[in-house]
């Protein structure tokens, strides 16, 4: 039997013609009048995308996808894991075809922004670190959460190289009969009078202009194959436009540019030592300069000085006793003068060692702010002294863990990484 169309699911719709009219010939042929706009494979169909009502759908689903009672059950790692996940998923296909609205990306940005710091109607939460750093890329110096704009003007730019790169194609084709070349300057037809999904991705020449980027001077052909100038290999990608974009924005000094993300340690004590550097933690002094009263703002742990961020992970005498004995342990000499926790794991990162004995090392000195971070939290909220040497080997045990979890490394035996020999491994 050959395939018979089902009339209950077929629907009449007319373009300039009178609803009454569309009613009628609906009837003769036995199935529903329907009306623009409506969805067809997901795009919607005769609505001005310049609306911002016509953008609620993919609004209330980045919002479900974002909730709220997720946020008080998720680390901060998770929430920014899910956070990335979000705007490459949902609203891609919406953002791969229609210019969106400046209000629309707000709306979409308050949520993420929001569902990041774990902030509700009724749990409000300090943003240590500004919005725009978290969006840049990690070989910025950011989070790479992604900028919903330049993701947005990326996936449009795309629909330019697909249209160079395959012009016998039929939809190409399409769009060559029916915009036509009217300029010698133009890379693609772009015909301003005829409204619709075409015209937004013709646009992206000025857009992009006003970003400092050339469309012409970056889309070339190289090897008979298109591709983005400063892209390495023979191709265009979308990640090496949105890069672009981000170069074009200047530096940001809440980044950490060259900031080593190592895989081997699990994202929340990557994110500690993140913030750390950049002094964004919730040290007395943090929270004294965001308008929160404490009775003062020493160290209670050795009360000899104002607890900012380099003093808890360094220069107090129970951070550096720790640090003593874990590069012992490493066989790293204690500096004779650090003043700060950049400048101690800069000396580290200058040790002599293979590569793969100094990402072992990485992942012990992420262990170590970790575990100097858990103590002193037990000491402030549970008033529970951790001794040094019971520190020092939770820093073993967790980056012995790590290693044997995450890494691709032989698993070393635990005796002979309490001795870290580790010629095995390296």
């Amino acid at each position: 039997m050959g395939l018979k169309i089902n009339h209950r699911k077929c629907k009449l719709f007319g373009v300039g013609v009178h609803n009454a009219e569309v009613a009628r010939l609906a009837s003769r042929l036995n199935c529903e009048a329907g009306s623009l706009p409506f969805l067809y494979l997901g795009v919607p169909i005769g609505a001005n995308m310049k609306r911002a009502k016509f953008w609620n759908p993919v609004v209330e689903r980045v919002s479900a996808r974002l909730s709220k009672w997720k946020a008080r059950h998720l680390s901060f790692a998770g929430r920014l894991t899910l956070a990335k996940s979000v705007l490459g998923s949902i609203p891609a296909y919406y953002l791969s075809l229609f210019l969106a609205p400046k209000c629309v990306l707000n709306k979409i940005d308050k949520i993420r922004r929001d569902f990041v710091w774990g902030i509700s109607d009724t749990r409000k939460k300090m943003r240590w670190v500004k919005w725009d750093s978290i969006q840049r890329s990690k070989k910025s110096g950011g989070l790479g959460v992604g900028r919903i704009r330049d993701f947005n003007l990326a996936m449009l730019t795309k629909w330019w190289w697909r249209f160079k790169a395959n012009p016998n194609h039929l939809w190409a084709q399409v769009i060559g009969s029916v915009h036509k070349y009217n300029s010698t300057n133009q890379l693609i037809p772009v015909s301003n009078s005829i409204p619709g999904v075409w015209k937004d991705i013709g646009c992206m020449d000025p857009e992009l202009k006003k970003m400092g980027i050339d469309i012409h001077q970056n889309l070339v052909a190289s090897n008979g194959l298109w591709k983005w100038r400063s892209n390495s290999d023979d191709t265009f990608t979308v990640k090496q436009v949105r890069f672009d974009l981000e170069k074009a924005l200047g530096t940001d000094s809440g980044c950490i540019p060259g900031f080593e993300w190592l895989s081997w340690a699990p994202p929340k004590a990557n994110h500690l030592l993140w913030r750390a550097l950049l002094g964004k933690i919730a040290s007395r002094i943090g929270l004294a300069h965001r308008g929160v009263t404490l009775s003062d703002v020493l160290c209670p742990r050795c009360g000899l000085a104002d607890e900012d961020s380099d003093h808890i992970f360094l220069n107090c005498l129970w951070a550096k006793s720790i640090w003593w004995n874990v590069l012992s342990w490493i066989r790293i000499q204690f500096p004779v003068s650090c003043d700060t926790l950049a400048e101690l794991i800069s000396y580290i990162k200058g040790a002599p060692g293979g590569k793969v004995w100094k990402k072992l090392v990485h992942a012990i000195v992420i262990a170590t702010v970790w575990r100097i971070w858990s103590a002193r939290n037990a000491k402030v909220f549970e008033d529970s002294f951790i001794p040094i040497m019971k520190t020092v080997e939770f820093v073993k045990e967790d980056a012995f863990l790590w290693i044997c979890n995450r890494s691709n490394l032989k698993n070393p035996a635990w005796n002979n990484w309490r001795l870290f020999d580790v010629s095995s491994l390296v």
